[in-house]
């Protein structure tokens, strides 16, 4: 079993986490933000260390074979469901589908902290804001094009 310290630390990590992207979402007025993305990296923290850790301490379970990768499986299930009611369609344009995106990759990420790779952790949420900000400065620098009004407003953003 863990210790408390680093069920603290993980927890902490997984917050923190969620609250960097969430802010970047927020920042851009996105429907979801700090609160979903800090709620759905600390849940997919907290799922991962009881699939990991609390269910083979259990002296209930003892006896049975576990296997945390089935809590692991649901929680990509879950968040998928969460990130579809996301995402809209509104006179044949689509909507919310990075956010939806962000989400599933944000519940990646508290998995991931939850068994403790913290280093996968951080290269990770690197790659994340360099995919959210390379159309922005790809049509900056003239190697992109998107209609008009949205390029206008992506590099506002930037």
């Amino acid at each position: 079993m863990l210790s408390h310290t680093e069920i603290i630390i993980r927890m902490l990590i997984s917050l923190l986490v969620g609250l960097i992207i969430g802010y970047e979402r927020s920042r851009h007025q996105k429907p979801a933000g700090i609160r979903t993305y800090s709620l759905v990296c600390i849940g997919s923290t907290l799922f991962m260390v009881v699939s990991a850790y609390g269910l083979r301490t259990n002296p209930v379970m003892e006896g049975f074979r576990m296997d945390p990768g089935r809590i692991a499986a649901q929680i990509v299930t879950g968040i998928g469901f969460l990130g579809a009611g996301v995402i809209w369609k509104d006179r044949g344009t689509v909507r919310g589908l990075t956010t939806a995106a962000n989400l599933w990759v944000t519940a990646g990420l508290g998995m991931a902290i939850g068994l403790g790779l913290y280093f996968l952790t951080l290269v990770s949420v690197v790659c994340i804001f360099l995919a959210l900000y390379s159309s922005p400065i790809l049509c900056h620098l003239g190697l992109l094009k998107y209609p008009e009004e949205a390029t206008d407003k992506r590099i506002e953003n930037f």
